[in-house]
């Protein structure tokens, strides 16, 4: 495990690899991630799906643009709802938080653990980081 420092002087301790989480929080660690990767949900996810939605359509594929669609509706469902596939993903390598194990894995738990965190001071920028660092390490054996 590593510790990674919070703006406010909080720390919390987070697995070193991907491949050292409980298997169940690896799962849900995938689960995130997959889903971040085809939805998104941000400004730039939605744009992007948007675009291939449209292109899909001018070259008359209109039933694989019917499930672009479905994504550009959830990425943006998720931006209105300010949720984050890639925050919960976060949420699921962190093994400790202020001085105990952080074990709820759920939606709601990986929510609150979000908004927790946020208070203290941890950033997007600091999120992207981890994870991708962590997504460097799972093709490794």
């Amino acid at each position: 495990m590593r510790t990674l420092t919070l703006p406010d002087g909080s720390s919390l301790s987070l697995w070193q690899t991907v491949h050292e989480l409980p298997a169940g929080r690896h799962s849900e660690f995938q689960y995130w991630l997959i889903r971040e990767s085809g939805i998104g949900s941000d400004a730039l996810s939605i744009e992007q799906r948007f675009s291939h939605t449209t292109a899909l359509l001018a070259a008359g594929r209109t039933e694989e643009a019917g499930d672009a669609l479905a994504l550009v509706h959830y990425a943006f469902n998720d931006a209105l709802d300010k949720f984050s596939s890639r925050h919960l993903a976060f949420g699921c390598v962190v093994a400790q938080w202020q001085g105990k194990p952080w074990l709820d894995a759920t939606e709601e738990g990986l929510g609150r653990l979000r908004d927790e965190l946020t208070t203290a001071g941890l950033t997007e920028d600091m999120v992207v980081q981890e994870i991708e660092s962590l997504k460097k390490g799972l093709g490794r054996n």
